[in-house]
């Protein structure tokens, strides 16, 4: 039982990952840009790529395990 959730949550680890990355990355390569407009940027790729990826897999993990 343990292992299961430990699993469940290492799975969640990607898109949170993933989406902390692409926040990151839009701050540190828009250092002209207003840091409310990056800040705006950052929580809105965060949201959306760390959403699609979730979604993949809240889709699929009723599948193979």
């Amino acid at each position: 039982m343990r292992r299961v959730n430990r699993r469940r949550l290492l799975r969640w680890v990607i898109p949170i990952g993933g989406g902390l990355a692409s926040a990151i990355l839009i701050v540190i390569a828009t250092p002209h840009v207003v840091w409310y407009l990056r800040a705006g940027l950052a929580l809105i790729a965060f949201l959306y790529i760390a959403g699609q990826s979730a979604a993949y897999l809240w889709s699929s993990s009723d599948q193979g395990s």
